[in-house]
């Protein structure tokens, strides 16, 4: 759909007076499945021990950490999730007090759980070299045992948190019916139900503009848009390790670095995607290249940073190497600028068609990567790094939200308004689970989806109610303001 100016402007204008408020009443309810008031604490919420865990899966934590003796703790790798018996994660890399540990990782409500645990008898728990903790108390895990404490370290409120990682990176896995909605949705025409979906859509947007801002106030705003896009370049099973690899290597340590393959070097030498030719055939014509990258890499001093890539399982054009090749050629593209990159295309493209555009063709970075896998493997046929349907994700989910939130920086609203439009311009983005549920949830019958869902708005917006409101109340329609009020 082509959104005019009055378009926008409506939706902002529904958004604030009446979406906003209803989002602001679930957040209000303390009916969070996964939060409870801990007695212990003054009526301090608390997490649950899974939830937990997501938190330090997903990093979201202060840029600056320290334990609670006062140790600098960097999180290089924060380890693989063990569902297993044993520490709650596996390979962990850490930086404590400049000194570079590996191990295991352990995450409790708090410190004393080590101890009514067992844990200090038991030897599967003798390569923790972490213990992570909602709250440490006055007993700790041991003198020798690390600890962080979550609660003051997080990089968001905790129930914004819950609401979005709950939400989107851990749906819950069961069938989802119908709720008390669905039928007042059934009978209202799928333009009426559109309006509503992008203006939750436009809610969804301005979030994900707020995380940018409240980072880029910790880090810059160029470091805060490259972490951003390296992240949506890892897709699902690499978010971790793509993350952490930008915060680890900075756009300021690749600035000083004397030319493009010096930086390339450092990238995949600190990833640790370099192959050893001594030990691995790579492709004749990549021998070259490969002991130029190493040869760059041992000159500079680097260490690798032990990143817990996941390979099983991923297509090959979604290999580490070659996402790791897109975003260093999009560094390229970009002169290490990210700010002054796209705020030189929104002023060359005043039109939502044309921005959108001119990404696109940004993204679409030339590279010698395309006709392989790896360093030692070659693909059937050359393939892009960056996807048609990949750059589509990094447009709606780190750039547009980073074009607005240098708009609202600099006060400028017709900027702001570029970025929004776009974002309710772009076509359907793919699929994913929680768009499966959340047609499960709100449309008789879900395969309604088809003819509703007509571009990426309609889909984020469906997200966006799901979250803050079935899965923020636990699908309970009975406390929900969504289904008292006249949404549609």
């Amino acid at each position: 759909m082509r959104c005019n100016t009055d378009s926008v402007t409506s939706l902002l204008q529904r958004l604030q007076a009446w979406y906003e408020p209803l989002r602001q009443r679930v957040r209000g309810a303390c009916t969070y499945a996964d939060l409870c008031e801990n007695s212990d604490t003054g009526g301090e919420c608390q997490c649950s021990e899974r939830f937990l865990q997501i938190l330090w899966n997903e990093q979201r934590l202060t840029p600056v950490l320290r334990t609670v003796d006062g140790l600098p703790l960097e999180v290089i790798s924060p380890g693989v999730w063990n569902v297993e018996g044993g520490p709650d994660f596996r390979n962990a890399v850490v930086r404590l007090g400049g000194r570079l540990c590996r191990g295991a990782v352990e995450v409790h409500g708090q410190a004393a759980d080590w101890f009514r645990h067992g844990h200090e008898q038991n030897p599967a728990y003798g390569d923790v070299i972490l213990h992570v903790v909602w709250r440490a108390g006055e007993r700790r895990s041991g003198p020798e045992l690390p600890c962080l404490e979550l609660r003051t370290h997080l990089d968001a409120p905790l129930r914004d948190l819950f609401e979005e990682l709950q939400a989107t990176v851990y749906p819950y896995a069961r069938q989802v019916s119908p709720g008390v909605c669905a039928m007042r949705w059934a009978l209202t025409d799928d333009e009426t139900v559109r309006h509503l979906l992008r203006t939750a859509a436009l809610a969804r947007f301005e979030d994900k503009t707020l995380r940018l801002q409240r980072h880029a106030v910790a880090v810059g705003s160029a470091q805060a848009a490259y972490e951003a896009l390296f992240e949506a370049l890892g897709y699902k099973a690499n978010r971790i390790p793509f993350r952490a690899l930008a915060r680890q290597v900075p756009l300021q340590r690749l600035r000083h670095l004397p030319d493009d393959p010096a930086r390339e070097a450092i990238l995949f030498g600190a990833a640790g995607l370099l192959p050893d030719p001594s030990t691995t055939a790579v492709l004749p014509e990549w021998s070259e290249r490969v002991r130029d990258l190493w040869d760059r890499w041992w000159t500079a001093g680097g260490v690798v940073l032990g990143l817990a890539w996941q390979r099983g399982g991923a297509r090959p054009l979604n290999s580490p190497h070659r996402r790791l090749a897109a975003g260093s050629a999009w560094l390229r593209t970009s002169a290490l600028d990210p700010e002054q990159w796209i705020l030189a295309i929104a002023a060359q493209t005043p039109s939502p068609t044309a921005l959108l555009a001119e990404l696109r063709a940004q993204l679409n970075v030339a590279s010698p990567w395309e006709p392989i896998k790896d360093c030692t493997v070659r693909l059937q046929r050359p393939a892009r790094l960056i996807g048609k349907d990949r750059a589509d994700d990094i447009l709606a989910n780190v750039l547009l939200p980073f074009l607005n939130a240098l708009a609202a920086r600099r006060g400028d609203e017709a900027l702001s308004h570029l970025a929004r439009s776009a974002f309710l311009e772009m076509p359907r983005l793919q699929g994913n689970r929680v768009i499966q549920e959340a047609a499960h949830r709100f449309l008789v019958p879900p395969s309604r989806l088809h003819s509703l869902v007509r571009g990426a708005a309609d889909q984020q917006g469906l997200m966006e109610l799901y979250r803050c409101f079935c899965v923020a109340l636990s699908n309970d329609c009975s406390h929900c303001p969504f289904t008292h009020e006249a949404a549609v």
